[in-house]
């Protein structure tokens, strides 16, 4: 057991904001002594660093406490193609890439993930949603329960991230398609499952302008705009992203009415006036495009009166 001031020295975290995460947040729950001195376990630190490096990330201290408890309480998030829940995690190549990844060894990371993204076992799509995604959960679960580093796990985000834009820029001549912007709402970082579905909807000749995370409200109408889009795409892997998400969505429904509207991630399904892409790479994109050409007879049928009574006129 720790006193809350080894506990200070070991994480490096002031007493007034060791006190106020406790209070303010319960992201630990200290025993007391009998002297009622606060008390703290192996696991409580753990729990601390966790909370310590998603701030030190930049994240709130709200939004870093609900991601913290999430994590330590066995909810680390499952992404499949949006970041949403998936089923059981890989074990082909697992345990080589948390080590290679402990070890900050950059080279065989890379080369663990492009064996697992090799064209000749599948389909992007495939693979993606069945090999590296979930990959992603056990990296994540390693880091969570202390087999392996912040490094580690930030050298494998980075790793994956990378890898993904090359494949992102690679499918660059198949946008020829409908105009999709893809994104994150205000706040929201867990961008590498909607990565994925970047890439597999401009595989799919979507012309794609994907945005990134943590894009402000104001920027989203923007956006459409600019890029005259018919559908766009955000993802919601944590709870604490559907307020923002809906606030988005509401803004671009007002200003955007025949706007097709894509949702994807854990809690897709507590965002309103959406269409719910599911949790399968191939199977939310085929969903989208099914959505955009549903959008267009809708659009069609609107336009043909009008077209009509035009012509009727002009042959009047």
């Amino acid at each position: 057991m720790y006193t809350i001031k080894r506990v200070a020295e070991l994480t490096g975290i002031g007493l007034s904001t060791l006190r106020a995460w406790e209070r303010r947040y319960g992201v630990v729950t200290p025993q007391r002594s009998e002297g009622r001195y606060r008390l703290y376990t192996d696991a409580d630190i753990r729990t601390i660093a966790i909370m310590a490096s998603l701030v030190s990330d930049g994240w709130s201290a709200s939004e870093a406490a609900a991601e913290t408890l999430q994590r330590v309480s066995g909810g680390v998030e499952r992404f499949a193609a949006d970041g949403a829940p998936s089923g059981d995690g890989p074990t082909e190549g697992l345990a080589e890439l948390i080590k290679a990844a402990d070890n900050l060894d950059g080279p065989q990371v890379a080369a663990i993930l492009r064996n697992g993204l090799d064209p000749a076992k599948g389909s992007f799509e495939t693979l993606a949603s069945s090999w590296l995604l979930p990959a992603l959960v056990g990296v994540g679960e390693a880091w969570a329960d202390g087999r392996l580093s912040i490094a580690g796990e930030h050298l494998v985000s980075y790793s994956v991230q990378r890898r993904l834009a090359a494949a992102y820029e690679a499918a660059s001549g198949h946008a020829t398609g409908p105009s999709v912007v893809i994104g994150l709402p205000p706040g929201s970082r867990h961008e590498l499952g909607l990565l994925a579905f970047a890439v597999a909807a401009r595989r799919a000749g979507m012309a794609t302008a994907y945005v990134g995370a943590d894009l402000p409200s104001e920027e989203w109408e923007s956006a459409v705009r600019k890029r005259g889009a018919q559908a766009v795409v955000m993802a919601t892997p944590r709870l604490t992203d559907v307020v923002v998400a809906q606030a988005v969505v509401d803004r671009l429904r007002a200003a955007h009415p025949e706007l097709v509207i894509g949702m994807g991630g854990r809690y897709q399904d507590h965002v309103e006036h959406v269409t719910e892409l599911g949790h399968d790479l191939a199977t939310s994109v085929a969903l989208l495009e099914s959505e955009l050409a549903r959008a267009r007879r809708a659009s069609a049928r609107r336009a043909r009166p009008g077209a009509q009574e035009s012509s009727d006129q002009h042959q009047g």
